[in-house]
């Protein structure tokens, strides 16, 4: 016979305990009494026959029981209060996308084209955030993240976007010092006024535009120098700021090449290994608003 389920209440007051760290807490965040929460979570640690909550010194923390139910429990109860916000504001038309995307390709690629997809479906309300590092998808509100992948990742579908290949660029003054030569030959030279700016997301691009660009595969010490940034749009500021030169990709430079704050060093561009992926989980999968931002993103030039 199959197990009664427990009210959402009772896993609410788990769920917010453990967050919070007390059930002090998850009565003010849940408008109710420390008593009610206590109850409800000891009534469904004994339905269940498993202690999910232990203190320790100060705080309640989940056991490896509870570890392992709130990662089942946590993201049906996100996707509970997002449908039952959605389908009270949009009445079943639309919704509500949490995205999450890198900064740079956000502000440079993302927002310029998002008003074609406001436009085209003003029943959608478009949530975006920016990250640094792996997205989780269980212990957040996002339904959907942009990501910079290499390969499949577990777990999680994957719809490209762009292959990111990237290219040499400088300011106009700092160009001007190796202005008509190669610049390959120049990076193989490295000459001690060349300052080359990394990117801690892509490591190596610089010997692998080297390899691509002239057929090298030479171990250069000098391609590991200089000074490494998070987000490429660090990189495109340093770059324009005359610091040294950057590897970006196209997408980003548009306005500085117009604006004559940056010059490609080189008609060369290389893979990265790498691309912008629309990553999601199973669970996201039958978002109706996702189904429609993947069919713009497919079309979006």
């Amino acid at each position: 016979m199959p197990l009664r389920l427990p009210s959402t209440i009772a896993l609410q007051c788990l769920e917010a305990s453990e967050r919070l760290g007390s059930f002090t807490r998850a009565a003010k965040a849940l408008n109710l009494t420390q008593g009610a929460i206590s109850r409800q979570v000891i009534g469904l640690e004994q339905r269940l026959g498993a202690q999910l909550l232990e203190r320790r010194r100060e705080s309640l923390v989940a056991t490896p029981a509870g570890q392992a139910y709130l990662a089942e429990v946590r993201p049906l109860l996100l996707r509970l209060e997002r449908a039952t916000t959605d389908i009270a504001l949009h009445q079943g038309r639309g919704g509500r996308l949490q995205l999450s995307a890198p900064s740079s390709f956000c502000n440079y690629w993302l927002a310029p084209r998002l008003s074609g997809f406001v436009n085209a479906h003003p029943h959608i309300t478009l949530d975006l955030s920016t990250y640094l590092g792996p997205v989780d998808f269980t212990a957040s509100r996002i339904d959907a993240a942009i990501m910079v992948v290499g390969a499949p990742v577990p777990g999680l579908h994957a719809i490209p976007v762009l292959d990111l290949t990237v290219r040499p660029y400088a300011s106009p003054a700092l160009a001007a010092r190796w202005s008509g030569d190669d610049f390959a030959t120049v990076l193989r030279q490295a000459p001690p006024d060349l300052t080359l700016i990394h990117n801690s997301s892509l490591p190596g691009a610089w010997a692998l535009w080297l390899r691509q660009a002239a057929g090298a595969d030479e171990v250069l010490p000098e391609l590991h120098a200089g000074p490494s940034y998070d987000l490429l749009s660090m990189s495109l500021h340093a770059a324009i700021a005359g610091i040294g030169v950057a590897l970006l990709p196209a997408f980003m430079v548009r306005a500085a090449l117009d604006g004559g704050q940056l010059v490609p060093l080189s008609a060369i561009e290389s893979t990265t290994g790498r691309s912008y992926q629309l990553c999601y989980p199973e669970h996201s999968a039958g978002l109706p608003a996702l189904g429609q931002f993947t069919d713009w993103l497919r079309q979006a030039d």
